[in-house]
């Protein structure tokens, strides 16, 4: 009996589905990796999200801002964070209505700020020395103009750091947003402008427990309702930035929209009963487990006894998992030529390498993984990669970024989401 255990992760029916809708399609044959999602699965998170959190929830742009799929969140009632402002002419170009447009970044011209302010989308600030330019600004605005305005200050709670340190905005030294310990300096600002209807705050979401996240949220909104004592209510809107950790290490979706609306209508009912208008800003929460990618093994060997498979997915596509090993450690499926799932249950297994397009040592996808026999016909199904992949593809090696298509599982057939690159867009880019 073999005493390992495979790695080849057993997945949902659709992936084995659209893997063989794809190859049976002929989408590999002038391509030789893609990303599959199932628009079905995300339009049941959007929905689930709509009906625990009423008030305006947004999809992180910077997660996925592929046009076909930022219309895909249009449709299905979300709003657009925008990270910058890239960011923010994306969302219009998708058509996003301009007050459901949240403009956050730290780093603002007065070109932009001018820009977003006479759009009329509704702004966070991120730093004194931002609001005085933008008090400037507006100061030449006609009354109507400046009563219609909605911004708000983004207050770092400075709490605690979560699981991973790179990804918490909320610690004591955060570069994000105006610190607690400035509360005067805060309170004034609201006093001495009545277009800031609006607050935000933003922890951070991989990494955090969702228990960490509302003591946050409390601290800030203790904040809120002292100025609004103060100012007869003035803050109106109150945005809550990051979103829900997701669960890398099986097809299981925990925690869930509906587990964490419960636990901030218990702790905080104040958002929910009419005071303020509630937005979310969930990105990787509604994305990332709707995608995977597929590559085709293009060739194996063997090295000092590691079996080692060459794909087309590494650290052109799956920056995180490769810069940061093994924190962002992805799930792997893989499946013989005519796409079946080779589970490795009754077969030997072998500790191999999925080695990536890249020429560094490092870049590889699945490193000393328990795997059945992967060979040169085959292929790879990476898990999980549906938020935050494709928007930070790497130009490193001049690989092209793959096609990307929706598997509609109603229909059983492939619909095209974006085109790949062509090395046409490619060399263009760097000439």
């Amino acid at each position: 009996m073999n005493p390992l255990i495979s790695e080849s992760v057993e997945c949902l029916d659709w992936k084995k589905k659209a893997i063989q809708k794809s190859i049976d399609s002929g989408a590999f044959q002038n391509e030789p990796y893609l990303m599959l999602y199932n628009l079905d699965e995300f339009r049941a998170l959007a929905k689930e999200a709509n009906d625990n959190f009423k008030g305006l929830q947004t999809v992180a742009v910077k997660c996925n801002p592929v046009l076909n799929l930022l219309k895909e969140a249009i449709n299905n009632g979300l709003g657009a964070e925008v990270a910058s402002f890239g960011e923010l002419q994306m969302a219009e170009r998708a058509g996003f209505d301009k007050s459901k447009i949240i403009f956050d970044s730290p780093i603002k011209t007065i070109k932009e700020l001018e820009y977003a302010l006479n759009l009329g989308c509704i702004i966070n600030v991120d730093n004194f020395q931002e609001l005085e330019i933008i008090e400037k600004i507006i100061n030449a605005f006609t009354i109507e103009k400046q009563e219609s305005l909605s911004l708000g200050l983004r207050i770092n709670p400075q709490v605690g750091v979560g699981k991973f340190e790179d990804l918490s905005t909320g610690v004591p030294t955060s570069k994000f947003g105006i610190a607690m310990e400035y509360k005067d300096g805060i309170v004034e600002a609201y006093k001495r402008n009545r277009w800031l209807k609006a607050v935000h705050l933003h922890v951070g979401s991989q990494g955090y427990e969702m228990e960490e996240t509302i003591s946050a949220i409390e601290k800030v909104m203790s904040l809120v309702e002292e100025i609004n004592q103060q100012l007869d209510g003035q803050i109106k809107i109150f945005n809550i930035g990051g979103g829900l950790p997701i669960n890398y290490n099986s097809e299981t979706i925990n925690p869930t929209f509906t587990q964490y609306g419960n636990q901030l209508k218990e702790k905080l009912p104040q958002l929910f009963d009419g005071s303020f208008l509630l937005i979310t800003e969930f990105g990787r929460a509604y994305w990332a487990k709707c995608g995977v990618i597929v590559s085709k093994v293009e060739y194996t060997k063997t090295s000092g006894h590691r079996n080692i498979a060459i794909v087309h997915v590494g650290g052109n596509i799956c920056i995180p998992t490769i810069y940061q090993y093994p924190v962002w450690k992805l799930r792997v499926s893989i499946f013989d030529g005519k796409g079946e799932f080779k589970s490795g249950l009754n077969d030997d297994l072998y500790q191999t390498d999925l080695a990536g397009p890249l020429c560094f040592a490092s870049d590889l996808i699945a490193k000393q993984r328990i795997l059945p026999l992967v060979k040169q016909s085959d292929y790879v199904m990476v898990h999980d990669c549906g938020a935050y992949l494709y928007s930070s593809y790497s130009h490193y090696n001049l690989r092209l970024a793959p096609p990307i298509y929706n598997y509609n599982s109603n229909l059983d057939q492939l619909e095209i989401i974006k085109k790949g690159e062509t090395m046409e867009q490619k060399i263009e880019f760097f000439s």
